[in-house]
């Protein structure tokens, strides 16, 4: 049985994360990208998490059960833990970008 359900990470690897089904994870995937851009002064976290709760329950592919809001932050942390967002600056109000590596848009 294949496993549909991908390992969330973390910046900080002492600390451990849920899965996600993958197919969440595609479309919060798709919307992060689309929401936070590669060119400094990036956007606030606080704006991140409001676009994000309003683009995601309209996202094709999206089950509108699923807490937009914990699944942006869970999206934040997976990204960077994974090299395609960066912290700008960790003082409030913190910003984050796209990497290089971070995909398309």
């Amino acid at each position: 049985m294949a496993d549909d359900r991908i390992q969330l990470r973390h910046p900080d690897p002492t600390k451990k994360m849920p899965r996600m089904a993958d197919d969440a994870y595609a479309v919060a995937h798709r919307m992060v990208l689309a929401v936070v851009p590669r060119e400094e002064p990036g956007i606030t976290l606080t704006a991140y998490v409001d676009e994000m709760a309003s683009r995601l329950p309209k996202a094709e592919g999206w089950d509108p059960s699923l807490s937009a809001r914990w699944y942006a932050m869970a999206m934040k942390f997976d990204l960077e833990a994974r090299g395609e967002l960066q912290r700008i600056n960790r003082k409030p109000p913190q910003r984050l970008v796209r990497t290089k590596q971070g995909g398309a848009p």
